[in-house]
């Protein structure tokens, strides 16, 4: 697993948006920046999700503790590996549905995971990052964060609606209605919802975070 920055004050955003408190030291070069806002601009769509027909999913809002997930794939845009939630029954996933690129929290915040990787290890969680960015710009994202866990770009949301999470919870809770937030989905071995909760300061202690988990063998 490589080395990430050990970064103590991640920056929140304020209502309006604006980035509020401490910045990591590392900056995004210009040129992410620039991609990222095009990508949001053009409603870029380079990657294919499908979600399976036995999703319990609603637009009512998030699924419950106890539903059964839905069925996702994607491309690992680091390595270009499908990830399929078919091909990880027996693992415990935790999902990790957040805004992306335009977040820099949320990068900081897989960072943070990563350095609990044995920690995450040990309570035999396979952690899956999913954001809302174009496949490009989230690669170019996460080998400039050094993230060498799973990312997949959900550029259509399809991903986060499948988990009735867009927006935060509850519906609209986040900085934006039409991304994810900032949530967590903890899916066991035999693919049930065994934790989902959503921390719309944009940041969230992983050891808290593990306190929170329930535990799974």
């Amino acid at each position: 697993m490589s080395n990430t920055k050990d970064v103590q004050y991640p920056h929140k955003r304020s209502k309006n948006g604006a980035a509020v408190g401490a910045r990591p030291s590392w900056r995004p070069s210009s040129k992410l920046y620039w991609l990222a806002a095009l990508a949001v601009a053009a409603a870029v769509l380079g990657a294919t999700f499908v979600v399976g027909k036995g999703s319990n999913a609603s637009a009512a809002g998030p699924l419950k503790v106890g539903a059964v997930a839905p069925h996702v794939t994607g491309r690992d845009v680091l390595t270009g590996q499908t990830i399929d939630s078919k091909q990880l029954a027996g693992k415990n996933v935790l999902y990790y549905l957040n805004e992306g690129v335009m977040c820099q929290a949320c990068l900081v915040q897989i960072q943070a995971l990563q350095q609990h990787f044995q920690h995450l290890q040990d309570r035999h969680l396979t952690l899956v990052s999913v954001t809302n960015d174009d496949p490009s710009t989230l690669a170019m994202a996460g080998r400039d964060y050094k993230i060498t866990t799973p990312l997949i770009a959900d550029s259509d949301r399809t991903i986060v609606k499948s988990f009735g999470v867009l927006g935060g919870i509850p519906s609209g809770v986040g900085m934006h209605n039409d991304t994810a937030d900032h949530t967590f989905v903890l899916v066991d071995k035999i693919g049930h919802v065994r934790f989902i909760k959503d921390y719309p300061k944009m940041w969230v202690d992983v050891n808290d975070l593990l306190r929170q988990l329930p535990k799974v063998a």
